[in-house]
């Protein structure tokens, strides 16, 4: 059981560290003007970009040690298909939020508790152009408070982590070589982000709606309809994998 999931282990401790490690070692570049902005500064960069490959990673090499020794059919034999694929959508379901929402609670609490008392980073506060509450998307939820919006990302991002861990997982049941299974539904989704950023239409990129940091505030309705459009194709995808009458490619 630790071996079977000894990869996923070691992806979510690089999920749940890559924001608190890129803020170390990038924000002497930059100019931090307080905890807040570091904390922004923190998720900006890599996270949103490496955040389909790690979702990817996640869980998707568990069912590749399934499908690749054949594994799948005594637990086929026991369980029909129906609970079998199901399985593999609950799983890297839990995994993903787990994972990418714990990234944002300790990205937070580097940047609120951490940092600060530990002086690596000087804050310039007369350089702050924006309020905190205007600097993207989903920020005006800081009003009442930034934990109030701290607690909204994470829930925010560990669902996105969720959706996309559960699409690539019923992908790599239809893709019976390795390598494409792990990197085909990250590779549609840049190439689908790249469209669009080139069509001058970035508020609707995947990654942007999953971590919109790279972007002015705009109106919630906008990764709002990216996420809905994402949530009608996994969902698809997964009535697709469980119930069709021809079963998956790998598992064939």
């Amino acid at each position: 059981m630790i071996k079977r999931y000894a990869t996923s282990a070691v992806v979510a401790a690089l999920i749940i560290a890559t924001p608190a490690v890129y803020g170390t070692f990038a924000a002497s570049d930059y100019v931090i003007t307080d905890p807040s902005d570091y904390f922004l500064f923190s998720l900006g960069s890599a996270l949103p970009l490496l955040f389909t490959f790690f979702a990817a990673l996640l869980y998707v090499p568990v069912v590749l040690q399934e499908t690749r020794s054949l594994g799948w059919l005594p637990i086929m034999a026991r369980r029909g298909r129906v609970r079998y694929a199901l399985s593999h959508v609950a799983r890297p379901a839990a995994f993903g939020a787990l994972a990418f929402g714990a990234s944002i609670a300790f990205a937070a609490f580097w940047a609120f508790v951490v940092v600060p008392r530990s002086g690596w980073v000087t804050y310039s506060p007369g350089e702050r152009m924006h309020p905190f509450t205007q600097q993207m998307t989903f920020s005006q939820f800081a009003q009442p408070g930034v934990w109030v919006f701290v607690l909204f990302l994470v829930v925010w991002v560990g669902f996105h982590g969720a959706l996309y861990s559960v699409l690539f997982a019923a992908l790599a049941m239809h893709l019976r070589n390795p390598f494409l299974a792990i990197i085909a539904g990250p590779a549609v989704l840049f190439l689908i982000g790249t469209a669009l950023a080139i069509a001058r239409l970035e508020v609707f990129m995947p990654d942007n709606a999953a971590l919109p940091t790279d972007l002015i505030q705009g109106p919630v309705i906008q990764p709002m309809m990216t996420t809905g459009i994402m949530v009608l194709v996994v969902v698809g995808i997964v009535v697709y994998t469980t119930w069709s009458p021809r079963a998956p490619r790998a598992l064939q």
